[in-house]
């Protein structure tokens, strides 16, 4: 089964992987990932994994500035 990985700590959207079904019990997955695909974002732009609510969210990368 496909997961997409994310910081525990912010829901910061770190990339996908694979996990073993039957290792993972058929329907659960590891701490800091989901089943649930993020939203296509932009290059401005970072899902974050809004764990109390189950979904993604996309947020702004801030801007950088250049010197």
């Amino acid at each position: 089964m496909k997961i997409y990985l994310f910081n525990t700590e912010d829901g910061l959207y770190l990339g996908e992987d694979f996990a073993d079904d039957a290792m993972a019990g058929g329907s659960s997955v590891p701490a800091g990932a989901t089943a649930i695909a993020p939203p296509p974002f932009g290059r401005r732009e970072v899902p974050v994994f809004m764990a109390a609510e189950n979904r993604w969210v996309l947020q702004p990368l801030p801007a950088t500035r250049r010197s």
